[in-house]
């Protein structure tokens, strides 16, 4: 009789948080899989689960902290064998987690890339052990990467540098990510390439703590607009749009390069937090609202088709009605086509986390609604405006429940985060295609329209 074969230890991932810890997620599975190790979609039934936390703001704490309990009860359910915690809530709570959860057999920090095979291995053993100094990243190698996707065949995630140097007082990333670390110009392309190469990417969304600050490490000033320009010259790649920008860190050069190269989406994520000067100092942001009116207005002057995307913080310390009046008025006037609002959340170990005048949390949520309500209309007058035209789309994945329908994303969205295209198609589609779309209707922040034959991508 033949020996049966050995089956090699599952593991499933759990990925919480932004794109930056999607990326890092992706790198891990690579590298497990390359130790040996099988991977499994789901944690319930896999050997080993790794969650990979985040610890941004207190919610994210929350959802970390309860994934890891759900975790933990299916392992004591005998659904799983060991429970392995990585990332930023490690790495900011390290003491209290292996203290509070002596159930979880590993924990792993920001930068344990290097290790997960040996953590993994060991918590299978039933040996507890925890990754927490410093390692330097296989992210930062020039080396071809190993990652095991996470998102859709047709787009991922592209991180260029990790840390921060701007310094905003209600952020605590530099403690737990340290200062700025960029990746070298030529590690970032070959990767792309990589992408494209060996999975079939047509879109690229490139991320990093501060995108706009890129290079200035290594090459002593931003090289941001010579990345992405390089980047564009990828044989394969449709679309390429850029995330996380300062809008300290815009500058004419990259304007001219989103503005010139047809593959680079008009498209900018470019953060502005708050419109009022006097909490825009508080905040430690280093820019007052007529330089940010003036970098808009160049943008949208520049670049006349441009989809602008931000985030803002309303209820920071200090923030008065008539400050929050200022950044409803603001946002009225620059009528952004997208924008991700935030209540402040205190984070012990930031600035602002000390100081006095701290707004009450209903006052927070009242100033989110009111902020939501305004950019709620300003959403529905810019989607009402594409009705008529005709769009490219890119096809995500079928519609569940109506055949030959779709959803899709124009160059102005992006994944999660965006809004969506209906698709009604005569013909069946293939998940990264690009079709043209007539556009006929609107919802509150998504398009619905007819697929235009015969440019559409060939069918299934």
């Amino acid at each position: 009789m033949k020996p049966l074969p050995v089956v090699s230890p599952s593991v499933s991932m759990i990925s919480l948080g932004c794109p930056r810890t999607l990326v890092d997620s992706e790198l891990y599975l690579g590298r497990l899989k390359q130790a040996g190790f099988q991977v499994a979609e789901e944690a319930s039934g896999s050997d080993v689960v790794i969650i990979n936390t985040c610890s941004f703001v207190q919610e994210a704490i929350k959802e970390s902290i309860d994934t890891v309990l759900q975790a933990v009860e299916l392992k004591k359910q005998g659904k799983l064998k060991a429970v392995v915690v990585a990332g930023c809530l490690v790495q900011r709570f390290q003491g209290e987690l292996i203290k509070e959860l002596p159930e979880v057999d590993g924990f792993v920090g920001v930068d344990g890339f290097g290790e997960i095979d040996t953590i993994v291995q060991q918590a299978l053993e039933g040996r507890s052990t925890e990754s927490l100094r410093p390692h330097p990243a296989l992210l930062h190698r020039g080396h071809r990467v190993a990652r095991a996707p996470l998102t859709p065949a047709h787009y991922a995630y592209l991180k260029i540098s990790e840390g921060c140097l701007k310094g905003c007082s209600f952020c605590i990333i530099p403690k737990i990510k340290g200062p700025l670390s960029s990746r070298p110009i030529d590690a970032v392309v070959d990767e792309a390439r990589q992408l494209v190469e060996e999975r079939g990417v047509r879109e690229l969304i490139v991320v990093g703590q501060d995108t706009s600050d890129y290079g200035v490490d290594l090459y002593g000033a931003p090289r941001i607009a010579e990345l992405m320009a390089r980047l564009a010259k990828i044989d394969g790649l449709r679309w390429i749009r850029l995330l996380y920008c300062h809008p300290r860190g815009v500058s004419p050069q990259l304007m001219d390069t989103i503005r010139d190269e047809p593959a680079i989406c008009k498209y900018l994520d470019m953060a502005i937090e708050h419109a009022d000067d006097a909490v825009l100092e508080r905040m430690n942001r280093r820019i007052t609202q007529a330089q940010l009116r003036r970098t808009i207005e160049r943008l949208r002057a520049e670049i006349p088709a441009l989809s602008l995307r931000t985030s803002i913080i309303v209820g920071f310390p200090g923030e008065t009605e008539a400050a929050f009046d200022n950044l409803l008025a603001f946002v009225g006037d620059v009528a952004f086509e997208r924008l991700g609002a935030f209540t402040y959340s205190p984070e012990q170990g930031s600035a602002s986390y000390r100081y006095p005048d701290q707004v009450p949390d209903e006052v927070r949520q009242q100033r989110f609604d009111r902020l939501m309500r305004l950019q709620q209309q300003i959403a529905q007058r810019k989607t009402a405006e594409a009705i008529g035209r005709r769009l490219d789309v890119i096809i995500d994945e079928a519609d569940a429940n109506e055949p030959l329908h779709y959803l899709g994303r124009t160059s102005a969205d992006c994944p999660e985060v965006d809004g969506m295209v209906f698709v009604r198609s005569a013909a069946r589609l293939a998940p990264g295609a690009f079709v043209t779309v007539d556009i006929t209707d609107h919802l509150e922040y998504d398009l619905v329209g007819d697929a235009v034959f015969p440019h559409a991508a060939p069918s299934l």
